[in-house]
């Protein structure tokens, strides 16, 4: 029996069909659920592959259950693409979307450079006909640009609306948004109807995903930010959207290898939250190494004049973001491992 990985499988899937894949560093989850909304709400019937739960759900799909998988039956695909081990470059895309390239995966990357490459590579697997849809101000893009064989263009320049607003808060929304924008203009789509799609996008799993309030009248919300970047932007939008609320965060570290790498990053990444509450590391793939721990990430969090401290559990974690927070505040469980566990202990 053959045996396949997810990324080689998604390579089979994507070779038969006109595949729209959407890559970056951060946003990328987001911008691919923009794109399979815009493309299901004008009937162009994609099939979507994408890293979460898509919140809004097309009444051809069926239930309204959550779902990472829409089974289109038209030519195209919509699919999340992933750097991380050059996965992506399994995939065969028309339109590619670069939302971003930052430093990230540096337990398998050697540096910056060998993450461009990454995307260089993969630019060049679009047809002469085909699309590189990205932002040209972005950090690190330009060598992706200057390398292109396909037409490029440049989503950062178009401009929204006078008061369009999503759902999902902060400026890096709004260029997930023109990235979802652009893609329509490619395929055709009337700007009318692609903005009315975006403007009632409600977002994905564990993306700024309103969970209720704490027993304490708190809002609780979820969000996956595990990288400073991510972290900081997703912080700055829920303080612009809640300019009167108290922010605590809970924090759970992903990956050894990441918090080591950006260890003063997170110590900078905070700085719209009052309090941080700090979870160990999870592992996921990795082995404790014994010279990294939440204890560091808190040390360079006060040191960057934040509120931090770290505790051992769940429920405890729960417990002190309930009181810090108080009956007006907002709690904000954010990372790639479990934190969202804490998010339904407040809200249960």
């Amino acid at each position: 029996i053959p045996v396949l990985t997810y990324p080689e499988a998604l390579g089979i899937i994507s070779k038969d069909k006109y595949t729209i894949a959407i890559t970056g560093t951060h946003g990328k989850t987001t911008t691919t659920a923009m794109v399979a909304k815009v493309l299901m709400d004008a009937g162009l019937d994609p099939t979507v592959i994408i890293g979460s739960f898509l919140l809004d759900v097309n009444p051809s799909t069926g239930s309204g259950r959550r779902t990472n998988f829409v089974s289109g039956r038209s030519k195209y695909l919509v699919v999340e693409g992933c750097e991380y081990c050059r996965s992506f470059l399994n995939l065969h895309p028309n339109i590619l979307v670069i939302t971003n390239i930052d430093a990230d995966h540096l337990d398998y990357y050697r540096d910056m450079e060998d993450i461009v490459s990454a995307f260089v590579e993969l630019s060049h697997k679009l047809p002469d006909d085909g699309f590189l849809v990205v932002d040209s101000h972005a950090e690190n893009i330009q060598a992706v640009v200057k390398q292109s064989r396909a037409q490029n263009g440049d989503f950062e320049t178009l401009r929204l609306p006078d008061g369009f607003k999503l759902h999902i808060p902060g400026a890096h929304n709004l260029l997930n948004a023109k990235a979802a924008l652009g893609v329509a203009k490619i395929l055709g789509i009337a700007d009318e109807q692609a903005l009315a799609s975006l403007a009632s996008f409600r977002g994905t799993w564990r993306r700024f995903e309103y969970r209720g309030r704490s027993k304490s009248g708190a809002f609780v919300y979820d969000d996956y930010g595990h990288h400073p970047t991510e972290i900081k932007t997703t912080l700055a939008g829920t303080k612009e959207r809640f300019p009167d609320k108290k922010i605590v965060v809970v924090f759970q570290p992903h990956l050894y290898s990441r918090t080591k790498q950006h260890l003063s990053g997170f110590g900078s990444a905070f700085k719209d939250a009052e309090r941080v509450i700090l979870l160990p590391i999870y592992p996921a793939r990795e082995e404790d190494p014994g010279d990294i721990s939440s204890d560091m990430v808190v040390s360079e969090i006060q040191k960057n004049g934040g509120q931090a401290e770290l505790v051992k559990t769940f429920e405890e974690a729960a417990q002190k973001a309930n009181e810090y927070a108080g009956t007006d505040g907002l709690i904000m469980t954010m990372g790639a491992g479990e934190t969202n566990k804490v998010a339904d202990i407040l809200t249960e």
